[in-house]
């Protein structure tokens, strides 16, 4: 069986295979694969007998198991590599390569490559090319160049003879040649072919290359991150050079005086003033280089100082300490807190107002109260957020009104504890008992303070009559006081005549005795309830005076 049979049978098996499977209702995505064969450059029309490399590449990766199959003139070759090497080829003749592998489906498929026609002739115009493969051109003067020859038709063994403005260079004869040259030469090659086909000539002459030489002119420019920038940040300074050819280093400057350890592209400092001006020098050490030493423009820089918000804030209506359901009125003053700072007010930490630097409400025994701002116009800032000391609210329940009562000649409040005596709307100064005694005809109230808090006005008293004397009972002994109901009056062996009431905090006559000519006297109260009560004691000339008392059960 022939090659060209072989592969026409291997398709007809893999299309009805594939046939089958497509009966059986099974549908699946392929990836398809090619390959396609080339010839290396200039061998495309060779001599009789000259050999030939012929090279398969496959398109896709994906393929498992590939194996290639060469054929020429429709026969196989029997080669089953990448690679077709033969002399044995005529002119017309013609070779492919069919590739065999394991598709994306899992099954044997094949692709064919493209078809090349063998071109042989008995007369061939060798040609040669000329190209730079190593260095640059233009370069600088002083850089070697390597150049190479690529023979068409040159045979087995080419000889080759470089020129240089059209005169040979001895000893550069090899496919290649480096040298050092000069602005403007022309550097080209001869070849001379050894294969038997070449003619009318076995001469070539490439073609010619200049050899140009450029000079740099370095340049170098600076750019700030930040210009205005605040106090003390960190800003960084970069520099752009162009032409500087090979090894150039850069130096910065501040106000004309080089920054120690400050070398290279980058400049980074945090320690700039306002008007503080910063360059950059570049130094090339390329020889294409013609200006050695290149200064940058300068960049003047705007350094803004920091400001210190403060704030501190003050009670401006109610008291504190005070009553727990009090309302107290706090304002806030604040200090190079830029435009439009957050304004913040803290209760225990948890934000409960913002926007104003006023702030009103009633608090809580313990709550601690606390302000602060934010910076927000992105100005300069040594803290962009400032929050003051806490306040220590003290509240206590506000305490109920007093009743007062006229008791004798004596003012009586029905609660005990500390209190503020009002005369016709004005304090009495130093009065801050339960009683007061009464000595300018007028309205009396009290108001109870407990320290924190004060209470409502009492009722208000008009006291009419002052003309009342107190009558000493400074010897008298009471006792037991706080009694459980039987209370002891001792007016230690003097004999006196008195009248005795005693009345509750509102003022209501509870229990009451008469004393005469009597040293002492007992009173039996175990019929009242607990509680603070007035003794009042009153003598024949109508002189009073009282005591507390306390009944305890």
């Amino acid at each position: 069986m022939t090659g060209l049979n072989y592969a026409i049978m291997i398709r007809k098996i893999t299309l009805l295979f594939l046939l089958c499977i497509g009966l059986g209702g099974i549908v699946s995505a392929q990836t398809e694969d090619s390959v396609r064969i080339y010839l290396p450059y200039g061998s495309d029309t060779t001599c009789p007998g000259v050999q030939l490399d012929f090279v398969a590449i496959e398109s896709n990766d994906t393929a498992i198991g590939s194996t290639f199959r060469w054929f020429a003139n429709d026969v196989f070759t029997g080669v089953t590599i990448d690679t077709f090497h033969t002399t044995a080829l005529n002119d017309g003749d013609s070779v492919y390569c069919w590739l065999y592998f394991i598709n994306s489906l899992g099954l044997l498929d094949s692709a064919k490559s493209n078809t090349i026609i063998v071109y042989r002739s008995s007369a061939i115009m060798p040609r040669v090319l000329n190209s730079i493969t190593s260095g640059t051109n233009p370069d600088c003067p002083g850089s070697p160049l390597t150049f190479t020859a690529y023979p068409v038709n040159g045979g087995t063994a080419p000889l080759y003879q470089w020129y240089v403005d059209n005169v040979p260079v001895i000893g550069a004869d090899s496919a290649t040649f480096t040298d050092i040259f000069n602005d403007g030469d022309t550097v080209s090659v001869m070849m001379v072919s050894n294969s038997v086909c070449a003619s009318p000539t076995d001469t070539a002459y490439s073609n010619g290359i200049e050899v140009i030489h450029d000079s740099l002119t370095a340049s170098l420019s600076i750019s700030a991150l930040f210009n205005p920038i605040c106090s003390r940040d960190t800003n960084t300074f970069s520099a752009l050079v162009t032409d500087a050819g090979l090894g150039s280093v850069i130096y910065w400057y501040v106000n004309g005086v080089s920054v120690p350890g400050a070398i290279g592209p980058a400049f980074i400092t945090d320690s700039l003033s306002n008007g503080d001006i910063v360059y950059g020098m570049l130094v090339a050490t390329d020889a294409c280089v013609i200006n050695d030493t290149t200064i940058s423009t300068a960049i003047t820089m705007t350094v803004i100082p920091n400001l210190n918000p403060s704030v501190s804030i003050a009670l401006t209506n109610g008291a504190n300490p005070g009553c727990i359901d009090s309302a107290i009125t706090f304002t806030a003053t604040i200090a190079d807190g830029g435009v439009t700072p957050d304004l913040i007010w803290l209760i225990n930490d948890t934000v409960v107002a913002t926007g104003s630097n006023i702030h009103t409400q009633a608090y809580q025994n313990g709550d601690l109260l606390t302000f602060r701002v934010r910076t927000t116009d992105g100005g300069c800032y040594l803290n962009d957020s400032v929050t003051t000391a806490s306040v220590l609210m003290i509240r206590d329940s506000t305490p109920v009104a007093p009743l007062v009562s006229l008791i004798d000649n004596i003012l009586v409040a029905n609660t005990a504890g500390v209190y503020i005596w009002y005369f016709n709307g004005a304090i009495i100064p130093g009065a801050n008992a339960q009683t007061y005694h009464p000595t300018t005809m007028g309205y009396y109230y009290a108001i109870r303070d407990t320290g924190n808090c004060q209470s409502l006005a009492s009722n208000t008293i008009f006291v009419a009559l002052l003309d009342i004397k107190n009558v000493s009972v400074g010897e008298v002994s009471i006792f037991p006081n706080p009694t459980n109901g039987v209370l002891n009056l001792d007016w230690n062996g003097s004999n006196v005549s008195a009248y005795i009431a005693v009345y509750n905090m509102l003022g209501q006559t509870v229990a009451q005795k008469e004393v005469v000519n009597a040293s002492k006297a007992t009173l039996d109260l175990s019929e009242l309830p607990a509680g603070n009560y007035t003794l009042s004691f009153r003598d024949k000339e109508g002189g009073v005076t009282n005591k507390k008392i306390q009944i305890s059960k």
